[in-house]
């Protein structure tokens, strides 16, 4: 698979809000230069973390799913305050190798 496909497979990966952060990114940053690598375009969307509501979004599951994924420790999550939160890795990570997740 080469490399643009591969970006667009893991766009399409993406929850909706996702995406408009990524496009967000894209569209303040412009096309300043021919080439970004991919930390550079995606870098900055890692940097927040991910709430229940846009996991489950994410995940395409109920919230209290991934509540439940996160109190049997199948789903790495952390709190922030009274908040659990998730990194875009561990998502994308669940999501790719989870035999729970619809193929």
């Amino acid at each position: 698979m080469n490399t643009a496909q591969k970006v667009y497979k893991e766009i399409v990966e993406m929850s909706i809000a996702e995406r408009e952060k990524l496009f967000a990114v894209i569209a303040r940053r412009g096309f300043e230069k021919d080439f970004y690598n991919h930390d550079e375009v995606f870098g900055e969307i890692r940097q927040s973390p991910f709430t229940i509501k846009e996991a489950a979004e994410y995940l395409e599951v109920a919230e209290i799913t991934v509540r439940r994924w996160v109190k049997s420790k199948k789903l790495k999550a952390r709190k922030i305050g009274r908040n659990i939160v998730f990194s875009a890795d561990a998502l994308k990570s669940f999501k790719k190798h989870s035999k729970y997740l619809k193929s």
